[in-house]
């Protein structure tokens, strides 16, 4: 009955919603092939609530309709103190996994239902030694030889140690934001770099970039023995809050630098800032791109929006003005104002080229407003998929001039609380979606959204 139920609601909705049970807590999910049987699998990172009891949980892809059970396939232990995981290729692209701590890194496969450890390499690094809420980390492994085995880019107190099969082959230094705060108890923030590998260099070992606090940092030659380092100054000694993302806004292979930096309490304001490449290894003393909101905290996103190749910005803020607080305290409602900046391959215009609002059911205590920005539709142009209210999911659909389609695309009847994570599962065109919550009163239930 359940394969026919799915069957009756792919033909009239154009999408296959699968729900899973996933107990205990989910900390995140990666897409991936983990048995090798050329089908996307589900490996979920999770841990026992407010403990340390780990786990992998696999959701094997099968066949036809449904793609997977409603109950897992395997649920196994880690044994062995455990913060972050990340997906690995060795051997000729076969999919491995890295269960990591601030000791060691284990390189790690699945065979027969366990976890089969390959090699122990003992490291220190960055990662917390046993973390109760774990991580996967997305950005620490790519094979930029092309030998068919992802080299690593471990994160260090000193920056970023490049292994090749599984030594480390060199060291790049360079600063991190790594604070030791006073409060009522003694708590040390590390703020991890971000890695971005050039891959349409011609070199035989592709360059990559590293971005810590005030500094971007290439390295590139044989084993990545050479380095040059950029200084890039942040704006504004006084700001109380600051992030900064990568990517190539003017398509020149180079990463451009998006920073944005929060100040004031009362009367807030965020400005972004935009450092452009200037061509190979150069980059301007000031930022090329400002723009300022006021009265609200801003998530910034570079992201190819209407598929040219080149990075869009994306700035969504939530005002905190006086009608969303009316609107939030009375009607438990959210407006988040969204501003999109396309990129004409050399610059980003002034004023955003389009702007909307979107108003949404606000979230309680530990839960998150699902969102994700992915092409759903399978057109090549991004579409945004967000929960609109405490039960739906809303789905609108963008056009090439970078703008949303008023009329959502897909309205789905699910607890629209929780994260989500996008892959292509089913193997066309379309991205697909998974949402996860881990925490509120559906923390032990999982969706996919196949399209």
């Amino acid at each position: 009955m359940w394969i026919v139920y799915c069957l009756y609601v792919f033909l009239i909705t154009d999408f296959e919603l699968i729900t899973l049970n996933v107990t205990p807590v989910v900390r995140d999910v990666i897409v991936e092939d983990i048995n090798q049987d050329d089908r996307k699998d589900l490996v979920i990172l999770s841990s026992e609530e407010d403990d340390y009891h780990k786990s992998i949980i696999l959701f094997y892809q099968q066949t036809g309709i449904s793609k997977f059970n409603d109950k897992y396939s395997s649920r196994i232990p880690i044994d062995e103190p455990c913060s972050v995981i990340f997906k690995t290729k060795i051997e000729n692209n076969r999919n491995y996994l890295v269960i990591a701590n601030s000791d060691t890194l284990n390189l790690c496969k699945i065979q027969d239902n366990i976890i089969e450890k390959e090699k122990t390499i003992s490291y220190p690094n960055a990662f917390a030694y046993n973390a109760k809420e774990p991580i996967v980390m997305r950005d620490l492994s790519y094979d930029l030889d092309e030998d068919g085995t992802d080299e690593w880019f471990i994160p260090t107190s000193r920056g970023v140690t490049i292994f090749k099969n599984f030594s480390p082959t060199s060291e790049i230094k360079f600063h991190i934001f790594n604070e030791v705060y006073i409060g009522s108890n003694i708590t040390l923030f590390y703020q991890f770099p971000l890695v971005y590998p050039i891959r349409n260099s011609k070199d035989t070992f592709k360059p990559v970039a590293f971005l810590g606090d005030k500094e971007l940092v290439f390295t590139y030659g044989e084993n990545w023995k050479e380095t040059k380092q950029i200084k890039i100054d942040r704006k504004n000694p006084e700001k109380w809050d600051s992030s900064y993302k990568i990517g190539d806004i003017n398509g020149d292979d180079f990463p451009d630098i998006l920073f944005t930096e929060t100040q004031g309490t009362l009367n807030l304001k965020t400005t972004a800032y935009v450092f452009l490449s200037e061509g190979e290894y150069k980059y301007p003393q000031k930022p090329q791109f400002e723009y300022l909101i006021k009265g609200a905290v801003t998530l910034p996103m570079l992201k190819d929006i209407n598929s040219d190749k080149r990075d869009d910005l994306i700035l969504f803020s939530i005002p905190l003005g006086f009608t969303n607080f009316v609107n939030f305290f009375l009607r438990g409602k959210l407006a988040v104002d969204t501003k999109v900046f396309l990129s004409d391959g050399k610059l980003l215009p002034s004023k955003p080229v389009y702007q909307t609002t979107m108003t949404m059911d606000a979230p309680e205590g530990r839960d998150q407003v699902a969102y994700a920005l992915d092409d759903f539709s399978g057109d090549g142009i991004l579409d945004i998929a967000f929960g609109q209210s405490n039960n739906t999911i809303q789905i609108n659909v963008g056009v090439e001039e970078g703008t949303l389609k008023t009329k959502p695309w897909k309205k789905i009847n699910i607890p629209a609380f929780g994260i989500i994570r996008t892959g292509d599962i089913n193997g066309n065109s379309s991205k697909d979606i998974i949402l996860y919550r881990p925490s509120g009163e559906n923390k032990n239930r999982m969706d996919v959204i196949l399209f």
